[in-house]
């Protein structure tokens, strides 16, 4: 009999130090609302070292909160004491409701920890952008594959931020984590969530090496966009650069049947045009651009640029011939070509008497066409 009570009895006082240790975890919740971090870090310390405890959900339940309201009480504040109690704090709160819902077989707090990791995602993403404003690129990208990670959890419901993806991605971009780039912008390229999704792709891509894919991203993406802007002429920059000019040309030509109000399209296929030295394209391409956008003066100065480099090749032909007759009817073609290039360049000077490159090219016109009184006087 009085064996059979110093069992009870050990049990007994073993009852009462298991709850002791877990009275000390839930005076922890009693702390963190209280604000008493360092203490409840201490605490919540000893608990997870401690055998009676470290097996219990309520111990990792608790550090994870202590993590995530420390942090959000001292984040907006910039309070580093409250943000840096555990280094990657955010993360030891993720890790902790994890082992919390690994230990929990009975689902006791799973709709808690479900509310805290939902606000947890908001808490990784405004740290993601703290870190991104920062130039920590890196550190922004892992906080917010951590969000997109919450985001994701079966347990909350809640459908895949295309926004946070795109920030996931430019975070991977900037810090040159190019196959992560390139698996989170090709899935928003997919998608067709933007413009710049594809020529982020295109860049990753060319960084990665893989030229033909960024090519074909390109390609892909003026059709995808409907022939938007910058993804067309980043592609004939492309084309140019290769020197696949007569591409080029048909890529323009394509982008100004879809969108004929856009005078950079013709404005560009005439700059095309002008590299090939073909002439008379360049000049009906830019016309075009000018009747668009009759104000843009480098239209007006390109338009000049090739009457003048029209009379300047004939007139330098013209010294190969040796009939005198032919000679001064190649002589006068120049100068009808020069003069066609001055009266552009003075419709560019009168909106732009500041621009040094359109007085320069003014000037010799004047000089070559004999017109010493209408020399500009050089801009300061």
């Amino acid at each position: 009999m009085a064996k059979r009570l110093s069992i009870i009895t050990i049990l007994f006082f073993l009852v009462l130090s298991t709850m002791g240790q877990k009275s000390r975890v839930l005076s922890v919740f009693q702390m963190i609302e209280s604000e008493k971090y360092k203490d409840a870090k201490e605490a919540i310390e000893l608990a997870v070292w401690n055998e009676k405890t470290s097996r219990w959900y309520r111990t990792y339940y608790a550090k994870g909160l202590l993590c995530q309201k420390a942090f959000e009480a001292g984040f907006d504040k910039g309070e580093k004491s409250k943000t840096n109690l555990y280094p990657d704090q955010l993360i030891v709160a993720y890790d902790s409701y994890n082992k919390a819902l690994e230990l929990n077989s009975r689902n006791k707090t799973a709709s808690a920890i479900t509310l805290q990791l939902y606000n947890l995602a908001n808490d990784f993403q405004k740290l993601g952008e703290k870190h991104y404003a920062g130039k920590e690129y890196s550190k922004a990208l892992q906080a917010f594959e951590h969000a997109l990670l919450i985001s994701k959890n079966p347990q909350l419901s809640v459908s895949t931020d295309t926004n946070l993806v795109y920030n996931t991605a430019v975070a991977a971009y900037e810090a040159r984590e190019w196959d992560k780039a390139i698996s989170y912008l090709t899935g928003l390229n997919d998608d067709e969530y933007s413009p710049n999704t594809a020529l982020l792709l295109y860049s990753a891509n060319v960084n990665t090496g893989d030229s033909v894919q960024a090519e074909q991203v390109l390609f892909e993406g003026m059709d995808r966009y409907n022939s938007e802007e910058s993804i067309v002429l980043r592609l004939v920059d492309l084309l140019v650069g290769t020197d696949r000019k007569k591409e080029a040309v048909t890529v323009l030509d394509s982008a100004i049947a879809r969108k004929p109000e856009n005078y950079h399209f013709p404005w560009t296929r005439g700059l095309v045009y002008q590299q090939m030295e073909l002439y008379d394209q360049a000049i009906e391409s830019l016309v075009h651009a000018s009747g668009l956008a009759p104000e843009e003066v480098d239209i007006l100065y390109n338009i000049g640029l090739c009457y003048y480099n029209m009379g300047v090749e004939i007139s330098e032909h013209s010294r190969e011939i040796y009939n005198n007759r032919e000679y001064q009817a190649a002589r006068k073609r120049s100068r009808e070509q020069l003069r066609q290039s001055l009266d552009w360049l003075e419709k560019a000077y009168k909106l732009d008497p500041s621009n040094q490159l359109i007085t320069y090219k003014l000037n010799q016109l004047y000089y070559q066409l004999q017109m010493p009184e209408k020399q500009k006087p050089p801009n300061p």
